[in-house]
C-alpha cells in the first residue's frame, strides 16, 4: 500500500495536498508528511503535518492536560537563547515553504491577496505570524522530528517520545485491506 493511502487511514480523511513522507516512525509507517503550501487558491501554512496517530493522540493529551503551550510561551519571553532558536526555526520554516512554491504559485497567491502572499513567504512554523507565542504543539513537534532544530518541538518530543511498541497503523492498514477484499 502506498504512503498516501496509509496517511489517509492515519488521518481518517482524504488529503489532496500531500507531497511526500518526510519522516517514518520506528515501525516503518509515515509519521510526518510534507504538504503543498498552496493548492486551489488555498494556503496550507503548515508544511510539516503530523500523521502518526500515536503522536497526535499524545500531543492532544498534552495540550488538554497541561499548560505546556502557556509554559513555552513564557519561556519564549524569558529565555533569550530559546527565543533565538525559535526565531531561527521560524525563518528556516518560512524558507522551506518558499522553496516548495513555484514562482507561478507565488504570483497566483499574490493575485489572490497580498496578505495571503505575505503569510506564505513570511510566517513561521505552522503559519504563525506573531512569533511572540506558541500556537500548535503538533506543528512544532512535526518540524522538530524532520529538521531536528525546533526547541518547542524538542520539549514536546521529550515529554512523549516514540512508544516501545505500536500497532495502530498496522491495524488500520490490515482492517482496510480485509474490508477491501
Amino acid at each position: 500500500m502506498d504512503d498516501h493511502k496509509i496517511i489517509e487511514l492515519q488521518l481518517d480523511r482524504k488529503i489532496d495536498n500531500f507531497l511526500e513522507t518526510a519522516l517514518y516512525c520506528p515501525f516503518g509507517f509515515p509519521a510526518v508528511i510534507t504538504v503543498k503550501p498552496f493548492t486551489n487558491n488555498t494556503a496550507a501554512p503548515t508544511i510539516y503535518w503530523l500523521s502518526c496517530p500515536y503522536l497526535n493522540y499524545e500531543v492532544d493529551r498534552l495540550e488538554a492536560e497541561s499548560n505546556l503551550i502557556s509554559e513555552l510561551g513564557k519561556k519564549l519571553k524569558s529565555d533569550a537563547e530559546f527565543k533565538a532558536l525559535m526565531e531561527v526555526a521560524h525563518q528556516r520554516y518560512a524558507e522551506k515553504r518558499k522553496q516548495l512554491l513555484s514562482a507561478a504559485e507565488l504570483q497566483k497567491a499574490r493575485e489572490v491577496s497580498e496578505d495571503l502572499y505575505r503569510m506564505l513567504v513570511e510566517s513561521g512554523v505552522g503559519g504563525i505570524r506573531e512569533k511572540e507565542g506558541i500556537k500548535c504543539l503538533h506543528t512544532h513537534l512535526a518540524d522538530f522530528l524532520v529538521e531536528k532544530s525546533n526547541p518547542a518541538g524538542e520539549v514536546v518530543f521529550n515529554k512523549i517520545d516514540w512508544p516501545e511498541n505500536c500497532k495502530i497503523c498496522k491495524e488500520r492498514v490490515d482492517e482496510f485491506e480485509s474490508s477491501s477484499n
